[in-house]
């Protein structure tokens, strides 16, 4: 490992200096100088808590999850109570560490780290994370940075959508994405704790998360539907037919486009982008083309006034 000395003393630096170094590189955003003085502050401080959180979470900002993995566990190691009373109790590095642990599918250290941030009920063993968190947003290409130096996940446009949460750091989509997000109904996304915007679900704020990766792409056709005739109670009963079958649907027509200030806020009547009216609706769908066409089928056999025109996008 290469370790920086001072100019013409041959002398080793101290933490300290290293410290304003960083900081200043992180600053200006110079990722490539932060990195080798996270290097060099584990070398010059490697019993500090905050030299092995706060290099990991250059590892998380960067995306290198085996490297967040190995600094956050040796900070969850290193934490005491007086780190403790800094974080109210609870330990950052077991949050970041389930994070890292969740990207590489490395479920039992995951386990671990939400039982040591204090989250129960994870169960044993090595199989994949699977509890209910229920519904929350998730951020598709995030348009702004959580932490300095961080690769932004980057498959097509920023789309907010709802998603099945199945652990503290993943969840799957439950809404049929745009295709220009380049996302899918059913994708595995690796999601933030932090959060940045509130939605509303059944009268109360749910905190929006900001993707991180994702995981599997499900691979799931999604398909455009133009419906006209309709009346809010036939859309109703498609959508419900078509989610017992376990296929995706959503009424694109309806969607809200926000600004970016909107979008992580908490979105009200009093700072609303309505979508342009219109008489047909554009629904998104998903799923493969031979049960939505029996779907479809039923739902439109007694419904002659009903006219629809279906067509793959992606």
């Amino acid at each position: 490992m290469t370790v920086r000395r001072w100019r013409g003393s041959g002398k080793q630096r101290g933490p300290r200096e290293v410290w304003s170094d960083w900081t200043a590189a992180d600053e200006a955003g110079d990722t490539g100088t932060a990195t080798a003085l996270a290097a060099e502050m584990l070398h010059v401080a490697p019993g500090s808590f905050y030299a092995w959180y706060h290099a990991a979470l250059l590892s998380k900002a960067l995306g290198r999850w085996a490297e967040s993995l190995e600094r956050n566990a040796r900070a969850v190691e290193l934490f005491t109570p007086a780190e403790a009373e800094d974080f109210d109790g609870v330990n950052p590095a077991a949050w970041n560490l389930g994070i890292a642990a969740t990207a590489l599918g490395d479920w039992a250290t995951a386990r671990r780290a939400w039982e040591a941030y204090g989250i129960q009920g994870m169960g044993s063993g090595l199989e994949a994370i699977d509890v209910d968190f229920g519904l929350a947003p998730v951020r598709l290409n995030p348009d702004q940075p959580s932490l300095p130096h961080q690769v932004l996940p980057s498959a097509g446009t920023t789309e907010v959508v709802w998603c099945w949460r199945r652990s503290p750091a993943h969840a799957v989509i439950a809404n049929v994405p745009l295709p220009e997000s380049g996302h899918r109904f059913r994708d595995v996304l690796l999601h933030d704790g932090e959060p940045k915007g509130f939605r509303k679900l059944g009268g109360q704020d749910v905190a929006v998360f900001d993707q991180l990766e994702r995981l599997e792409d499900s691979g799931v056709p999604t398909w455009q539907a133009q419906v006209t005739g309709a009346t809010p109670d036939d859309l109703r009963e498609l959508s419900a037919l078509l989610e017992e079958r376990g296929l995706g649907v959503d009424d694109w027509s309806a969607m809200r486009m926000l600004c970016a200030e909107c979008s992580r806020g908490t979105p009200d009547a009093a700072h609303n982008h309505a979508p342009a009216p219109s008489g047909v609706n554009r629904l998104g769908l998903a799923g493969p083309e031979s049960e939505l066409d029996r779907g479809l089928n039923d739902w439109l056999a007694p419904r002659p006034a009903v006219h629809l025109d279906l067509a793959l996008l992606w």
